[in-house]
């Protein structure tokens, strides 16, 4: 047993409890009060929702702009696939010709080639003077080369080969692209290039002659082509834009912006220096349209010549306006 002093020490030594408070001191601990709940202004739902209307607004415009763009060209081309026509309808013996293969190896145009009349003693001496041009027929914006019999007849009587194309997309030419205004000027200087690397005829003996937005191409030819000798230009579109924004797809569609300047004529039209016979239709078809064209040509740079036809029976006129410009701007070979 230990001593009963030792045992006091010992307990002295340790540490003294804790003393406990007493019961009835202990108060709760108090518990923080609940956050009232967020709550979101109507004014801010309101922004949002019109910022996000208007943002679905602006895409759907967007996009309606984008696709009249990619499909513009219908406002103003409307090709046909139909050959249902050809010169042997009127009696003129041609030649179907495909060319153009665009590094494919495939050809994707078509065109005749109408000959000049072989010279006899009875044919007009202004008929065998002119037989070494050839006219690079570029017709309009619509139909095919069925179309273009009556107009490649008369220029065939004026002594001069002809050689007529369908861009790709119209007649018989490719089918899987549509037409528009850079294939189109693609196609016309394929044209000419098969002339003077296919059929060897110097570029000095090559006429383009551009109906209506065809003009267009062959002012663009010329323009680029200082060599060629003179360009005729038959009722050309002064104002493609314009036509465009008359068939009015959509009032809130800036249908002159997204056209551009495709086909334009009057700039190039201005500064050619390049001979031009320039024809228009007469008094009695006056209208804002006609006006326009007469306002074209009289902007148009020297050498011109400007024939207008009559209303009634016009291919006198026009024959006869033809055989003048020959003379007048082109050396007989």
């Amino acid at each position: 047993m230990e001593p009963a002093g030792l045992t006091a020490k010992l307990e002295s030594r340790r540490a003294p409890a804790r003393p406990h408070p007493p019961r009835g001191n202990i108060r709760p601990s108090k518990t923080a009060a609940p956050a009232p709940p967020e709550t979101v202004d109507p004014i801010w739902l309101l922004k949002a929702l019109a910022l996000s209307l208007a943002a679905a607004l602006l895409c759907v415009y967007a996009a309606a702009c984008l696709l009249f763009y990619q499909g513009e060209w219908q406002l103003v081309l409307h090709p046909s696939h139909t050959v249902d026509r050809t010169p042997t309808s009127v009696g003129l013996p041609f030649e179907d010709v495909r060319f153009g293969d665009f590094d494919t190896g495939q050809p994707h145009l078509t065109a005749w080639w109408i000959p000049a009349q072989n010279p006899s003693s009875t044919t007009p001496q202004f008929q065998t003077r002119f037989a070494a041009y050839t006219i690079l027929y570029l017709h309009s914006g619509s139909g095919s080369l069925s179309d273009t019999v009556p107009a490649l007849t008369l220029l065939h009587r004026t002594g001069l080969n002809v050689f007529a194309i369908d861009y790709r997309g119209f007649g018989a030419s490719d089918p899987s692209q549509h037409p528009d205004d850079a294939r189109m000027m693609q196609d016309a200087q394929a044209a000419l290039d098969y002339l003077v690397s296919t059929r060897h005829i110097p570029a000095r003996f090559i006429i383009p002659y551009g109906a209506s937005l065809g003009a267009s191409l062959a002012v663009q030819l010329a323009h680029d082509h200082p060599d060629l000798p003179a360009v005729i230009l038959d009722h050309p579109d002064p104002d493609p834009a314009a036509t465009a924004v008359a068939a009015r797809p959509s009032s809130l569609i800036p249908v002159r912006l997204l056209f551009g300047s495709r086909f334009a004529i009057a700039a190039p039209l201005a500064s050619l220096k390049t001979p031009k016979l320039l024809i228009a239709s007469g008094p009695s078809q006056r209208s804002v349209e006609e006006s326009t064209v007469q306002n074209l040509f009289h902007h148009a740079a020297s050498p011109s010549f400007t024939v207008i036809l009559p209303p009634a029976n016009p291919d006198p006129a026009l024959e006869n306006a033809l055989q003048r410009f020959l003379d007048q701007y082109l050396p007989g070979k």
